[in-house]
């Protein structure tokens, strides 16, 4: 399995467990993709999950540049006017999931951006 893709299972079954409700899984479209779009409460989160082996290169989290955020709004944007959802309480969550040892250690920032 990917290491991207185990980072998003991890990530979706952590927000499960939390009672979010998974919508959409790599939602794609011209402007980029979303990793993870779920409910959560009276809000539509939209989730970047990053995932690592290795903190050489930095958290997690520092993956994402300014550019990648404009992306991640772009998107947003088009999913929004897509499903019709103007007007609700929209979010912008980071997960970072980190691997040592075979232990998986996730850290969620809610309205990260």
């Amino acid at each position: 399995m990917k290491l991207g893709v185990f980072g998003e299972d991890a990530a979706s079954t952590y927000l499960e467990k939390r009672g979010y409700k998974i919508i959409e899984k790599n939602f794609r479209c011209r402007a980029g993709e979303i990793d993870i779009i779920a409910a959560h409460g009276e809000s539509i989160v939209f989730i970047e999950v990053k995932t690592r082996r290795s903190l050489s290169y930095g958290l997690p989290c520092e993956a994402i540049t300014h550019a990648k955020k404009q992306h991640i709004k772009r998107v947003i944007s088009f999913y929004v006017l897509l499903k019709g959802l103007s007007g609700k309480a929209l979010r912008i969550d980071v997960m970072e999931v980190y691997i040592k040892e075979e232990k998986v250690y996730i850290h969620h920032m809610e309205d990260a951006f």
